[in-house]
This record gives structure tokens, C-alpha cells and sequence, in this order.
């Protein structure tokens, strides 16, 4: 699958805790400094949905405690399911 990402703020991310959607910000660089954002803000969250800010493709998900990659792309992202 190929993404429309051009290197800056290439990706949309909804928060979710509890099974609930807790936060979206449509713009984001780097997905591990945008985790390190959410912590330093003190926002709790047991995953992370990423889009493709520009094609609106979801990309992949990163469960808390996973290892996130600062830009996911084709080949190097995080969990992804089936039918995506």
C-alpha cells in the first residue's frame, strides 16, 4: 500500500483510552514525539490510531508500550489489522 506523505505533518491521529476516542490532532511530524507530547501533558491512552493526513488511509495502530516509530511509512509502521 503506498501513502501520500511528503515529510511534514504527514499524519492525523485520534487518542483513544478506554475503548473511547479521547483526542484527534490533525496535524503531527513525528508520532514518537507526539507520544512523548501526550505524556509530558499527563493524557492517558492505551492506543493510537494514525492516519494519512493527506489521502485519509489508515496506516497503522500502536498499542501503549509498543514501539513507535517517529514516521511510519509503507515499510516500517507499527500494528495493523486485516481488513485495513
Amino acid at each position: 500500500m503506498s501513502y501520500f506523505l511528503k515529510d511534514k505533518n504527514d499524519y492525523s491521529v485520534y487518542v483513544y483510552k478506554d475503548g473511547q476516542k479521547r483526542l484527534f490532532t490533525e496535524f503531527v511530524h513525528d508520532i514518537y514525539k507526539y507520544s512523548l507530547w501526550l505524556k509530558r501533558n499527563a493524557i492517558m491512552w492505551d492506543y493510537l490510531l494514525v492516519f494519512c493526513r493527506r489521502d485519509r488511509q489508515i496506516m497503522c495502530y500502536y498499542k501503549n508500550g509498543d514501539y513507535l516509530h517517529a514516521k511510519p511509512d509503507s515499510g516500517n509502521m507499527g500494528r495493523r489489522k486485516s481488513n485495513w
